[in-house]
């Protein structure tokens, strides 16, 4: 175990200050009363301690891995996936903060429960227990019903929020079931001893399809995979726009994450049982997505689908690590795990930067229905080649960050043989681009007399650099991934290490 500063807290140091800020906010919030003026200081607050947690987790990159507490792993993996997810709470502060402080019930409560939502994400992703993964999700889905149906005299808001919350609550019942079954099974919550029990106790079959199944319905929920997505069309569709920026890019990294790290720890003996459980939910995911998403006229519900439909190609990473025996781990180059590592960095940008022209383009017109697109390059330039780039990223189109995770996640399953499942992504992938062109259309080249945009968009300055932010990182991210490329690799081959 590696010794910090900070003693045995020092591990969860970037929580402690998500926690700290969040009852920050609370107690200003029951000292100020209801002033309209608050809203502004509790956004800077959380930026201030979301950045600052951030830096708290850069700092852990050159540390050896080790267990803080006994039930926390702070390893090359969890602190990727943290600096995503603190990346992406970051963004979606100072780019929807003023968003929602102009529509949420309550600023005070609002920005408490983003804070401690970044904080059930953080633990979440660092969990090597059970019961500190349940917890650290029942967290993060509680705190999620109530942002998403935050604006409690909107409707479509309020039946957002419900819908999460009746389909999460039997997502989890099912997944608590499944892990009780690896705890009767091999008597111990930690991950790592239930993989080396599973290794010692010959024959599990029997227990350990049905504990996976179950287990990945929990999961999958979080991560939107079919058939467990139906939640997310009608809660990304009626949450406020910041709020399904974060559910669709920050807590669906949580879901492939805790996916990841039990199955890769806890049943990697087992894998031949569950990849092919994988790559048909991956097949399923991509395919009912995308299906839906050609359907849809209205760009945020469209968006919704078209997350689905992402999350079937993230889960062929985890598919391809079937073919990662560990004498493999230090050789090959696409080991499946790094894909799905470097497809959620670039889905991030991607997709938080696409929400925001979203939100701007709400905020104007009041709809997000295709024809409020309509010859958007006339009313904001920036908005327009910002989404243009976004959406050829979505597509996985080169120079792109969604290229590079397209081609990992597409690689490895190649690479493992995988090629009927490669193949059914690229047919996939061909789909969509249909429907992405159809918003580049509509911005670029409508010939429609009348016209939902006025004649030039009062776009804020934060929501513009945001949208900056994100056309920077996502073609970046396309011209010079090497850097992204090395980090993902090291965190895949650290988790990977841990199979049995």
């Amino acid at each position: 175990m590696n010794e910090i500063s900070f003693g045995a807290l020092g591990g969860i140091l970037p929580e402690i200050l998500l926690l700290t800020g969040g009852l920050l906010i609370l107690i200003l919030d029951m000292a100020q009363g209801r002033r309209q003026d608050s809203g502004r200081g509790f956004m800077a607050v959380s930026v201030l301690f979301l950045i600052v947690a951030l830096v708290g987790v850069v700092l852990q990159l050159e540390m050896e891995p080790y267990v803080a507490l006994a039930m926390v792993d702070i390893d090359p993996f969890a602190t990727f996936l943290k600096i995503v997810i603190y990346t992406g709470m970051v963004l979606v502060a100072i780019g929807g903060g003023a968003y929602m402080n102009k529509h949420a019930a309550g600023r005070g409560e609002f920005w408490t429960l983003f804070m401690f939502v970044t904080l059930a994400m953080s633990l979440a992703v660092s969990a090597n227990n059970l019961l500190l993964l349940f917890l650290s999700i029942e967290f993060l889905s509680i705190t999620s019903y109530v942002l998403a149906g935050i604006m409690r005299e909107n409707r479509r808001s309020a039946e957002a929020g419900v819908k999460y919350f009746i389909y999460g609550s039997v997502a989890s019942a099912l997944m608590l079931y499944g892990m009780s079954l690896l705890y009767g099974a091999t008597g111990s919550l930690n991950l790592r001893e239930i993989g080396e029990a599973l290794a010692t106790q010959g024959d599990m079959h029997n227990i350990i399809l049905p504990a996976a199944l179950l287990a990945l319905v929990g999961f999958g929920f979080k991560a939107s995979l079919a058939p467990f997505y139906q939640w997310a069309p009608d809660t990304y569709d009626g949450a406020p726009t910041p709020i399904t920026a974060y559910l669709s890019t920050a807590s669906k990294a949580v879901g492939f994450a805790v996916m990841a790290r039990t199955l890769i720890v806890a049943l990697g003996t087992y894998r031949v049982d569950w990849v092919p459980l994988l790559a048909g939910l991956s097949i399923l995911t991509m395919t009912l997505g995308n299906l839906a998403a050609l359907r849809q006229s209205n760009v945020k519900r469209m968006l919704a689908y078209s997350s689905v439909a992402q999350a079937g190609y993230i889960l062929m990473g985890l598919t391809a690590i079937v073919g990662s025996d560990l004498v493999d781990i230090n050789t090959l180059g696409m080991n499946g795990l790094n894909g799905l590592l470097l497809y959620l960095f670039a889905y991030l940008f991607t997709n938080i930067g696409a929400f925001m022209v979203i939100l701007a383009v709400e905020e104007t017109t009041g709809s997000t229905e295709l024809s409020a697109f309509n010859n958007l390059v006339q009313k904001s330039p920036g908005l327009a080649w910002g989404m243009f780039i976004f959406l050829l990223s979505l597509t996985g189109i080169p120079l792109t960050g969604g290229f590079v995770g397209k081609f990992y996640v597409f690689g490895a399953a190649i690479q493992h043989q995988y090629f009927w499942l490669a193949g059914i992504g690229l047919i996939n992938a061909g789909v969509a681009a249909f429907y992405y062109l159809n918003v580049v259309r509509a911005m670029f080249f409508s010939d429609r007399a009348e016209e939902a945009l006025p004649v030039r968009l009062n776009v804020p300055i934060a929501v513009q650099t945001i949208v900056f932010i994100c056309v920077g990182f996502t073609i970046w991210l396309g011209l010079y991934p090497a850097g992204i490329i090395n980090w993902a690799n090291d965190a895949s081959r650290q988790l990977l290490g841990l199979m049995l």
